[in-house]
């Protein structure tokens, strides 16, 4: 399956790279991630659990920073399986950030992701629905979170 979303955060581009790569953020913002464990910089695990109709998963996944060009690209891999080892997930995602003025950025993410096993065959007719649902919640939550971190710092300052 593969994702795209291009958004915007109200936020110039050092500080939308910074909180884009700081994982407890993001992870906050992603439905049902539940945990976040920094392993060293460019690798963190997390747990995360996923519903799609009846069916339930829990993945234990390891995210890596494969490349890196900061303040604007950053390519990842994340790989992972379900407690019971019954399915497997893999993606290869990518972020790219641009400038549109001094207080906006642009952020365009994609990822290719594939989901094997029995969570794979149960929802592959629903899959890209599911996704496409949680990545709008998930950009939703980020331009919140980026917005409140915004505002605490201008009231701080």
């Amino acid at each position: 399956m593969y994702i795209e979303r291009v958004f915007v955060l109200d936020a110039p581009l050092s500080r939308a790279w910074a909180f884009l790569n700081e994982p407890n953020e993001v992870g906050q913002c992603l439905p049902g991630c539940h945990t976040v464990e920094l392993v060293k910089p460019g690798l963190y695990k997390a747990t995360i659990g996923v519903k799609v109709g009846p069916i339930k998963a829990g993945f234990d996944v390891q995210v890596e920073t494969v490349e890196e060009r900061p303040p604007e690209f950053a390519a990842y891999t994340m790989r992972g399986a379900d407690k019971d080892g019954g399915s497997k997930i893999t993606a290869d995602c990518t972020l790219a950030l641009r400038e549109i003025d001094g207080q906006r950025s642009e952020i365009s993410y994609t990822s290719k992701v594939h989901v094997v096993g029995k969570f794979g065959k149960f929802a592959a007719g629903v899959m890209q629905k599911f996704a496409d649902n949680i990545n709008d919640r998930f950009v939703a939550a980020l331009v919140k979170r980026m917005a409140e971190i915004e505002k605490d710092r201008v009231t701080a300052g």
